[in-house]
């Protein structure tokens, strides 16, 4: 699995992973934990707070990661799959 942790230290890796500094990263982090909670409460949930499957990418430092990595480097699912230690089904729906 990759190492988000180590690659956020880093900012020339995060370069190379996302497009961005660890400033510009963490100027978009505050803006989109913003839209995600608005997003998560903003519909009705089928189970409690807590239920269901526990998420591998369990941080919104980590879905951000995610999408950023994604879209810079357009891995296949099976590669996404594989480096974020995701089922295949599941890359799509974190995507998007």
């Amino acid at each position: 699995m990759l190492n988000i942790e180590r690659a956020l230290k880093q900012d020339r890796l995060l370069r190379a992973l996302t497009g961005l500094n660890h400033k510009a990263f963490e100027s978009l982090l505050k803006s989109f934990n913003q839209i995600y909670e608005q997003a998560l409460h903003s519909k009705p949930r089928q189970r409690s707070v807590g239920g269901g499957r526990k998420a591998r990418l369990r941080t919104t430092q980590d879905k951000l990661f995610y999408i950023l990595f994604y879209f810079k480097c357009y891995p296949t699912f099976d590669v996404a799959s594989i480096l974020f230690d995701i089922d295949i089904g599941l890359i799509v729906y974190n995507l998007y």
